[in-house]
């Protein structure tokens, strides 16, 4: 089957680093390259990953005598020293885009040198950042700054904060809907006495970073902070939850788990009050009031960690078919297993011919994905925005989250809004 893409466009590990820089607002990032690599790579990130990073990112713009005789140190050195010189960074990210990795530029060498120099703690990113696969940055960008930032503090004797609280790793600038989830998020922990301090690498800055040890729990949202979170856990014991909540029974499951970790005490009544949203009258009083949910089918396209709860709320809570999944990225051995025991249509990482082709023969009612999967699925009548990229939606109100309950009541909402819409137009 073709690998050409015209709808999945590939997003590479040096765009995953730069949308995990872009939220430490105070670490300046120097691509050591020729301009024309930087202007592609800086041209196909996302709007609001520039203006985030545009006042703090700059390239050496090797040219050709450079690229022959020196590998363009001096320009590295001088680009290194102007950042420096500003005084409004504490940290500088040098990547190294194609050119100088394929002539070898030892650019941590110079970063070293550097860094002695000017005071600022520096860190590199070698040929590996032009790989395929942005999720690899993030998680490699994550693991480097904590790394970094928090190997002084093994040394300290730290002191936990006074209240329990918890870091969420994992969210970039580049997650659909985060600052709504954030939020639905800290309302729930909320509830058990837990306090959200330091979400890297969303909106966060270095000295932020360097009190991730203080915290008591780590909330892994995505696949790209399970590496991070490790690193937490085996040198300050921080315990993680790898995962977020989605849907009614999934969310009080995911809170029983944190409860159990942490040794809390679950607030039944509030709970109680959460989980009587009557979902099913709702669906029931779609259509003028014909009934048909059991024809309604569902095609799902979103990451490993993700799958899991929403095929539980689809199959559970809405009580519909899932008729296919398309796994966004290659899910870990544990994750495949538990995926497979589903026993649901999983297909991982499919061309978008292979995909499309998917959804022509299952034909499903409810596609529930990214932008990528609406372009490719026109005909399918009712589409539902679960994951990036979305460049087909606004997402600036806070109050509409996918995470939590009410998440489930946003997403029930919409779908339901969806059908009934789809279903006075077939009318016509």
């Amino acid at each position: 089957m073709s690998k050409i893409s015209s709808v999945f466009l590939p997003a590479n590990e040096y765009l995953g680093v730069l949308w995990a820089l872009s939220g430490v607002k105070d670490v300046a990032v120097i691509n050591h390259g020729t301009g024309g690599c930087n202007f592609f790579e800086f041209a196909t990130a996302s709007d609001r990953t520039k203006r985030l990073i545009h006042d703090r990112f700059c390239s050496t713009g090797m040219e050709a005598e450079d690229i022959a005789l020196s590998g363009g140190e001096d320009k590295l050195k001088a680009a290194i020293e102007e950042m420096a010189q500003k005084g409004d960074f504490s940290m500088i990210a040098i990547i190294a885009n194609p050119v100088s990795s394929l002539i070898g530029v030892d650019i941590e060498a110079v970063a070293k040198e550097a860094g002695e120099k000017t005071g600022i703690p520096i860190i590199t990113f070698g040929d590996s950042v032009w790989q395929e696969q942005a999720e690899k940055g993030i998680e490699l960008a994550l693991v480097k700054l904590v790394e970094h930032l928090c190997a002084d503090q093994k040394d300290k004797g730290l002191t936990k904060e006074p209240s329990f609280s918890v870091n969420i790793i994992g969210p970039t600038i580049q997650t659909y809907n985060w600052k709504s989830d954030k939020k639905e998020l800290c309302r729930l922990l909320s509830f058990l006495g837990m306090e959200v301090k330091t979400v890297i690498p969303y909106d966060t800055t270095t000295e932020e970073i360097k009190k991730l040890p203080q915290a008591n729990l780590n909330i892994v949202a995505t696949a790209a902070g399970l590496q991070a979170a490790k690193y937490l856990e085996r040198h300050f014991q921080i315990p993680y939850i790898y995962g977020l909540p989605y849907g009614k029974k999934g969310t009080f499951e995911w809170l029983q788990e944190i409860a159990k970790m942490t040794n809390n005490p679950l607030p039944m009544k509030w709970i109680k009050e959460e989980m009587a949203f009557p979902v099913h009258h709702y669906f029931e009083r779609i259509a003028d009031g014909t009934f048909y949910q059991k024809e309604w089918t569902v095609a799902l396209a979103c990451p490993p960690v993700m799958a899991k709860k929403m095929i539980q709320m689809v199959t559970e809570d809405w009580e519909l078919r899932v008729a296919a999944v398309r796994l966004t990225t290659v899910p870990e051995k544990e994750e495949a297993e538990e995926l497979e025991s589903l026993s649901v249509p999983m297909y991982v990482t499919p061309s978008e011919l292979e995909w499309k082709k998917i959804l022509r023969e299952c034909q499903p009612f409810i596609l529930m994905g990214s932008a990528e999967d609406r372009l490719l699925a026109k005909e399918i009548p009712v589409h539902l925005r679960i994951v990036e990229p979305a460049f087909d939606v606004f997402s600036f109100f806070e109050g509409t989250p996918l995470v939590g309950w009410e998440g489930f009541k946003c997403m029930t909402q919409q779908l339901l809004n969806e059908i009934s819409r789809y279903a006075i137009v077939s009318k016509k």
